[in-house]
C-alpha cells in the first residue's frame, strides 16, 4: 500500500512539475490536474486494499487446505488401522473355519469320552424308543422312564424296554465301546413299599424292604440285560438311591412318574480299556406290585 501511495505522490509531483515547466498555468487547469492525481491516488489505495483482502483470502484458503490435508492424513491413518483390524479378524475367522471340522467332531463326542460312532448309535436308538428313554449327549446319560420299563413295585423289565436295553447292550459290547464304563442308577418316588410279597422278595434278595431296596433291584435287572448282550460285568456298576434324588418334589402323580426312573451314565474308563473283574450274580425277578 505504501508503494502505491508513493507512486501517486510521484505522479502528482511529475504533473505539477510539468505545469511549472511551461510557465504560468491557469488556476483551473492546475486544480484539475491536482484533482486527477488525487483520484488516481484513491483508486490506487482501493486497489491496494483489494489486493490485501485477496492476500488474506489466499492465506485463509491455504490454512483450510492444510486442515484438509491433515484430515485426509488422519483418515488414511484410521483407514490403515481399520484395514489391519479387518485383516486380523479375517485371519481369526479363517482359523476358526479351519478348526470347525475338529470342533464339530468334538461336539459329537460327549464330555464323558464316548466315541462319536457310539454317540450316533445311541442317538438313533433314542429316536427309535423316544417314549421309553432319552439320551443326553452332553453328559452321556440315558434316562429310562420307570413306568414304561417296569410294572409298579416290580423289577421285571417290560418287553419293549427289554428289547431296547438289549440293543443298547449290543452297542456297548462292540469293540469301539470297550472303553466305556456303565453306571446304572435306580430311582423311585416317595410312596412307601407296602405289599407283603414285594417286601418278602426284597428281603430274600438281602435288600432293605423299601424304596431303596427296590431301586437297587431295578438297577441290577437292567444290568443283567446288558450282561446278556455281552457287556463285560467289570464295566458295569449298579446302585440305587430310592427317592433321595427326585426330579420333581411336588406331591403329584406327574411328579412321581418323573421320579420313578433308571438312569444309565456312560463315561470313559481311566485307561480307555475295560478292567477285569468277577461277574456279579443275576438278580431274581420281583413280579409284584408294591
Amino acid at each position: 500500500m505504501q508503494r502505491f501511495a508513493a507512486a501517486a505522490m510521484l505522479a502528482a509531483f511529475v504533473g505539477v512539475t510539468a505545469l511549472m515547466a511551461v510557465g504560468c498555468v491557469p488556476d483551473d487547469k492546475y486544480t484539475a490536474v491536482l484533482m486527477k492525481n488525487r483520484e488516481q491516488e484513491v483508486l490506487l489505495q482501493e486497489d491496494a486494499a483489494k489486493l490485501a483482502a485477496l492476500d488474506e483470502r489466499v492465506k485463509g484458503e491455504q490454512a483450510r487446505l492444510g486442515d484438509v490435508q491433515r484430515i485426509i492424513a488422519e483418515k488414511d491413518d484410521h483407514l490403515a488401522t481399520v484395514m489391519r483390524e479387518r485383516d486380523a479378524v479375517r485371519k481369526a475367522f479363517d482359523d476358526l473355519l479351519a478348526m470347525y471340522p475338529k470342533a464339530l467332531e468334538a461336539r459329537t463326542m460327549a464330555p464323558a469320552g464316548i466315541p462319536p460312532v457310539v454317540v450316533t448309535q445311541l442317538r438313533e436308538l433314542a429316536k427309535q424308543y423316544g417314549d421309553l428313554f432319552d439320551f443326553d449327549e452332553a453328559t452321556g446319560r440315558l434316562r429310562f422312564k420307570a413306568d414304561v420299563t417296569f410294572d409298579s413295585g416290580s423289577n421285571v423289565v417290560k418287553a419293549e424296554a427289554k428289547t431296547a436295553l438289549a440293543k443298547l447292550g449290543t452297542i456297548l459290547a462292540a469293540d469301539v465301546a470297550k472303553g466305556i464304563k456303565v453306571e446304572i442308577v435306580g430311582h423311585t418316588d416317595a410312596d412307601k413299599v407296602g405289599k407283603p410279597e414285594t417286601i418278602k422278595l426284597l428281603k430274600d434278595l438281602k435288600k432293605t424292604p423299601d424304596n431303596q431296596g427296590l431301586s437297587e433291584a431295578r438297577a441290577e435287572s437292567v444290568a443283567d440285560i446288558l450282561k446278556t448282550a455281552k457287556v463285560e460285568a467289570a464295566r458295569i456298576l449298579t446302585k440305587g438311591v430310592g427317592p433321595t434324588q427326585p426330579l420333581d418334589a411336588a406331591p403329584t402323580a406327574t411328579a412321581k412318574a418323573k421320579n420313578r426312573r433308571v438312569e444309565i451314565w456312560l463315561s470313559a474308563t481311566s485307561s480307555g480299556v475295560a478292567p477285569v473283574a468277577a461277574p456279579t450274580p443275576a438278580v431274581p425277578a420281583l413280579p409284584f406290585d408294591r
